[in-house]
């Protein structure tokens, strides 16, 4: 019989004792997906999955969504029970603006989820890392939180689920980081994962820091258009069209400070 710390942890957090455990909590949530992921001998299987710079990584089906693990770095997909379609289906390609305590809270959810899961590996990162991002596209809120040496936690959540929300995130520091030059992109998430509403592709990454805006040309959706801020940019669509990104590369428009224009073909 293989015996994991993991397990024992896991049993001792989902104890009966305790009856104020909120079944909507990341805490919640987190264990779920932990328990459904895990087969017999406590690792997950190995399939295709959507990559982040530096790191190996695999993906398990459950319940609709997907997870996906490395050693250092971590790409998790959480299920809903409602939602799917009818969310993507509200999803833009241009960001909407949030409220300040929109923004605040949204923030203060990934961190929570990243915290109860797989940022426990990266508490320190974690815990001084600064909302770099935070967007709506339709019924989907994506967050970014950063440090400036490379760190980052991205969520991509479903608002418009209730008791489970759908969610994809990533944490990590690329392997060998170096700062981008000021016209520069380094890709720190490019790639597809599956998650109950369907596949969804990602672009993400630092910015240097002359770098206005970026642009993203999808034959499915048009002119995609990334958030850029406080040194990061980030992008999201439904499908699968970047699932070959990650080896063969993407290219995107890129609009400077000065008003400048130019092309940069993201890759890991």
């Amino acid at each position: 019989m293989t015996r994991s710390p993991d397990i024992f942890t896991m049993l001792r957090s989902l104890d009966a004792a305790d009856q104020d455990i909120d079944a909507r909590g990341a805490r919640a949530r987190i264990e779920l997906a932990r328990i459904v992921a895990t087969g017999p001998s406590g690792r997950p299987s190995r399939q295709p999955h959507p990559r982040r710079r530096g790191r190996t990584a695999w993906k398990v089906t459950l319940l609709g969504g997907t997870v996906v693990a490395g050693t250092a770095a971590v790409i998790v997909a959480l299920p809903s029970i409602m939602g799917g379609d009818r969310a993507f289906a509200s999803w833009t390609p241009t960001p909407h603006a949030m409220s300040a305590k929109e923004r605040a809270n949204a923030a203060g959810r990934c961190r929570q989820v990243q915290e109860d899961g797989a940022g426990r590996f990266d508490a320190n990162e974690l815990r001084h890392a600064d909302a770099a991002i935070v967007e709506r596209r339709g019924a989907w809120t994506t967050v970014v939180l950063a440090t400036g040496k490379g760190f980052s936690a991205t969520c991509i959540t479903d608002d418009s689920t209730h008791l489970f929300r759908d969610s994809f995130g990533s944490i990590g520091t690329p392997a060998g980081y170096t700062p981008p030059g000021p016209r520069d992109l380094v890709a720190t998430d490019l790639g597809t994962g599956i998650i109950d509403a369907g596949h969804l592709s990602i672009a993400a990454g630092i910015a240097g820091p002359e770098v206005a805006k970026v642009l993203y040309r999808s034959p499915a959706h048009g002119d995609v258009t990334a958030t850029v801020s406080r040194g990061r940019f980030a992008l999201w669509l439904p499908g699968d069209e970047l699932a070959h990104a990650a080896k063969n590369g993407v290219e995107v428009e890129v609009t400077y400070r000065d008003g400048g224009t130019g092309t940069n073909r993201l890759h890991l």
